[in-house]
């Protein structure tokens, strides 16, 4: 009687097309990074950021102020240029306040000011830098699913080698 080797069908196939993607998804998320790096470097700056409809009064106290331009896509390197207080109109000292340079957030652990006027610069990456962020982000999905293309891809290759093996069992007697 003759043996007959395992039939691995399309399973050598299978694992090259994953390593492959993985590869490829891991190029995709360092050339992204590095485009985004690059995009990052957008100088703006804001006068005088009080009291208007959508910002309201700006305030510096422990619990500390976000600035308004936090949101903008890759916003980094924020330093305050100045900062006033309106009530009377005078300037607050750099050393009386505290600030993230990554988050725009402003706050005073010595003094409260209610009404205050902060001027500042910031970098940004604008549109381009959304874009490549959102990107990114949809990007980050494809792993959570690569389990389950892995085990689809798993159970059609044993339902391929069963549904080979038996015929051929079957018309040699069995």
């Amino acid at each position: 009687m003759e043996q007959k080797k395992a039939q691995l069908g399309n399973l050598q196939g299978i694992i090259i097309v994953l390593v492959i993607v993985g590869i490829l998804l891991a190029a995709g998320f360092f050339i992204f990074d590095e485009f985004q790096n690059q995009l990052d470097n957008t100088a703006n700056a804001v006068t005088s950021e009080n009291n208007s409809a959508t910002v309201g009064i700006a305030y510096l106290n422990a619990t500390g102020y976000t600035v308004a331009d936090a949101g903008e896509p890759c916003f980094n390197t924020f330093a305050v240029t100045s900062a006033t207080n309106r009530s009377n109109n005078t300037a607050i000292g750099s050393t009386l306040f505290e600030v993230n340079a990554n988050t725009g957030l402003v706050n005073s652990t010595s003094s409260n000011w209610n009404n205050v006027s902060i001027s500042y610069t910031y970098k940004d990456g604008g549109t381009a830098c959304k874009g490549i962020s959102d990107t990114t982000i949809a990007m980050l999905t494809i792993p959570n699913l690569l389990g389950l293309i892995v085990l689809i891809a798993v159970i059609g290759v044993i339902l391929a080698v069963v549904f080979n093996v038996i015929p051929g069992s079957r018309s040699q007697g069995a």
